[in-house]
């Protein structure tokens, strides 16, 4: 747990690409399954001191985290990508909670890239909004199915300067409200 006299980091937001691969039947008398590449997904991901938050969330084994932000490129006017910046602004996110937060009340902060949902588990911390300053403590993937938080990484918490996180959040809020 970060303690009050650690410095503060600073919250960002970066353009990320992630691949997409499908599967496509190639043949007409033989079909076979083929895994072929598509369009990757490009999205803003959290950054943290400038790095992105991601590859502070490799697992034991050594996978790297493959979650990602509700914000994708043409998601502007997505109302889950709206609510999940309210989620971690701590404002009220009627009808989306079960979508954005788990019922323990810890809030998502990545996602998984196929589902965009809590169901197959997500990158998850729970949000604390002081006077001064913006914590995301114990930050961990969480799994979808029992809502335990996984020991598979190390959790960690962050401490943010209030004025400047709140900055980052709204500013991509209203980008992607208009």
């Amino acid at each position: 747990m970060a303690s009050p006299t650690d410095p503060l980091a600073v919250l960002g937001a970066q353009w990320a690409e992630r691949e997409r691969w499908e599967t496509a039947w190639r043949g007409f008398l033989r079909p076979r399954a083929e895994i072929v590449a598509v369009a990757p997904v490009r999205f803003l991901d959290w950054t943290i001191d400038g790095r992105p938050l991601r590859d502070r969330l490799t697992s034991s084994d050594g996978r790297a985290c493959e979650d990602i932000t509700l914000l994708a490129d043409h998601s502007s006017g997505d109302q889950y990508a709206i609510e999940s910046l309210r989620a971690l602004l701590s404002e009220d996110t009627p009808g989306m909670d079960s979508s954005l937060r788990f019922s323990d009340g810890r809030t998502g902060l990545l996602f998984c890239p196929t589902c965009g949902g809590l169901d197959c588990g997500a990158v998850t911390a729970e949000v604390r909004v002081t006077e001064s300053t913006v914590e995301w403590r114990d930050v961990a993937y969480q799994d979808g199915s029992t809502g335990d938080v996984l020991p598979d990484a190390p959790a960690f918490t962050l401490r943010f300067d209030r004025v400047q996180y709140e900055t980052t959040v709204r500013a991509l809020l209203t980008k992607w409200r208009a």
